[in-house]
Order: structure tokens, then sequence, then C-alpha cells
């Protein structure tokens, strides 16, 4: 091992001893119960053991917050198939969930945890279309988990990361357990994530920036009608000190970074294009929700924010949304196309209570770092 070592009563340092595993299914709920320590996944993400495809069961489906579709296969190393098999189950499975339906998907996910991964609200809608993209174009990220990794399993995994799609990306991760006394700890050591990086990027190079200009040349063409609360948009965060930032995707995507005083990450004011819904404005403050105690903006500032939100007709229900999940959980949106450009430049402006900067008003706002 010779990477962890722990000191002694004595004194002395000394690794800890390996510990194993019974069979694959302790990996398998230990990834469910922590999907975090899955490369590239949040500890947000819902997870389904066991996922039924014509191809048999695969061991972890993940779901993140964005949609991203994550397929984990655990093997152990006194396990033959470590080094033959593995490869192409997953490969297998991957092929099964091409193309599925959302609505199949949901019904074989709600077979095995007897709850959809898809909340009922806002929220849940758009994660249910991103996940039906993801389906629908097999953009997938394949995990295969093991206790070790030895020299060929790594070999695969650089190899099918050179030989895959840009849209698939193939990582092994090595999760070791080991014991000091009564102590367990678990050490993970990923192979393979630096490549599937590598080539997200340079497929990430060929999709559209929805930069300020393209987005609105597509508003005029696709949601003529958006095109006045989208300049509202960027011209009142442009007076706030706000920098539209648009992003590689498939579909219109792009928004603001909210920081206050002193830098510390708000959340964003994001705005998505959703298919048959069309463009939307979204609130995200969860990462505020996160800070450690001391550092949140005031009581006062937040309930200035709230209540501000509240009082504009259009965005009320937005204000309520934040209020009752403490920003911790939802993300409230409402369509473009359905507020005023007084409503747009309100709700930018009420940020400026958030971080404790003044009243609202109509007049240049001091810019937020």
């Amino acid at each position: 091992m010779g990477q962890i070592l722990i000191r002694q009563p004595d004194g002395t340092w000394r690794e800890p001893d390996p510990a194993g595993y019974a069979a694959e299914a302790e990996l398998q709920q230990i990834l469910a119960e922590h999907p975090e320590l899955i490369p590239g996944v949040s500890a947000d993400a819902v997870t389904c053991r066991e996922f039924q495809s014509a191809a048999g069961p695969a061991d972890v489906v993940v779901v993140d917050v964005d949609g991203q579709v994550t397929l984990v296969e655990c093997k152990l190393a006194s396990n033959p198939q470590i080094r033959r098999e593995i490869v192409g189950q997953m490969f297998d499975y991957a092929s099964r969930l091409w193309k599925m339906g959302i609505e199949d998907f949901d019904a074989r996910w709600q077979d095995r945890t007897s709850q959809s991964p898809f909340p009922a609200d806002d929220d849940g809608v758009r994660l249910r279309e991103a996940v039906a993209r993801n389906l629908e174009q097999g953009r997938f990220r394949i995990v295969l988990a093991v206790d070790a990794i030895n020299e060929p399993l790594k070999r695969m995994t650089e190899y099918l990361n050179a030989m895959s799609g840009p849209d698939t990306s193939i990582i092994a991760v090595e999760y070791a357990r080991l014991t000091q006394g009564t102590v367990e700890m678990l050490m993970a050591q990923t192979y393979g994530e630096e490549l599937a990086e590598a080539k997200a990027a340079s497929a990430a190079r060929g999709r559209t920036v929805w930069d300020t200009e393209t987005y609105r040349a597509w508003l005029q063409d696709n949601e003529p009608a958006s095109v006045p609360n989208f300049l509202a948009f960027i011209e009142e965060a442009a007076a706030l000190g706000l920098e539209f930032e648009g992003s590689p995707a498939d579909r219109p995507t792009g928004g603001l970074k909210i920081h206050d005083a002193q830098g510390r990450r708000l959340g964003t004011v994001s705005l998505f294009h959703f298919s048959g819904l069309g463009t939307s404005v979204e609130f995200k403050l969860i990462p505020m929700s996160r800070l450690p105690d001391g550092e949140w903006p005031s009581e006062g500032a937040v309930e200035a924010f709230l209540s501000e939100l509240e009082s504009i007709p259009q965005l009320a229900d937005v204000g309520s949304n934040l209020r009752a999940s403490k920003f911790t959980t939802r993300r409230p949106n409402v369509s473009l196309a359905s507020l005023d450009e007084e409503s747009v430049r309100r709700g930018l402006r009420a940020l400026r209570l958030l971080r404790g900067s003044g009243p609202v008003s109509s007049d240049s706002a001091p810019p937020l770092p």
C-alpha cells in the first residue's frame, strides 16, 4: 500500500491492515449510500441498486442533480470476471439504457426503490428532461469499482477512453477497505479520470457556447417574445457588476454567479431552455445554505430579499419557494416570457438586499463582486 501510515501509541508508524469485502454487495451498498465517493458525483445525487435492464441488473445507477447518469459495476479482485467481463457488462448495460424512454426508466427505478428519481416540482421537470436527453444520446459515465486496480484494468480503461465516443467516459476506482483496531477506513484511488475529463473538455469545445449575443440571436429566432426581457436581464446584470456566463451545451444555458461582498459564493441566477416550456429564469441559492455558521448574510438581509421577491407579483412564487426550502434544495424558476421588464429588473436588484448593500432602487447599483 505505502500511502497511509497511522501513528501508534508507542510513537511508531505503521500501515493499516487490509480488511477487504465479504461480497461485492458490500461495496455496492457503500457507494449507493454515499454517492459522493464516486468521482464526479455530488452528495445530492440519488441512487438505485440492481437497476433492472434487458442485460440484467446494473449494480448501481446514479442520477445527479444536473441529470448526469452514472453506471457503476462493482467487482472484487477475487472474482475472475474483473479483467475480462466487467467492461463487457458495463457496455451491455449502457447499450440497454441508450434510447430507453424516460417513462420506462422511471418505472424501472421505482420498481427497485419505491420512489421516482424526479421530484414532483419544477426541479423534477428540469431533471427529467436532462435525464431523457442523456438516455436518448447515450451520454453516460461508466465507473468500474474494484477493491484492487491491476495493470490490465488500467490499460483497458485507458484504451476504452481513447476509443469510445466523446459522450462516454470510463473511470476505474479502487476502494480499498482498511482497519486499524476497531476503526475501519475506505481509501479511494481513481484511474482514468483525467483522460475522461480531457475527452469531455474536447467535446465541449465543439458545442455552442451560449454567450450573450448567441443567446439573444437564438431567442430572436425561437422565442422572440422573450428578447426584451433577456435584454433587460443582461442590462440590469451589468448595472450590478455581474457578467453573464454562457455554458457550452446543446441547448441555451447561461447565468450569473452571485457572491457577497467578501467574495463568498451565494449561488446563481440562470437561464435554461426547457423543451415545450421555453426559457426560464432559475434562482439557485443552495451554495449559500452550505456556508458555515457566521458567514450567512444577516437575517435582516435575507428577510428583506425574500420580502422583495414576494412583493413582485410575477416572482412571488419564487420568493415563497426559497423561503419554504430555506435555500437548501429548491431551485425555483419562472418562464422568462411570462415576466415583464420591470419584474426582471426588480428581481435582480433584490440581490443587493441579500448582500446587505442597501435599498432597492432603479438607479445604478454598487457592483457585486
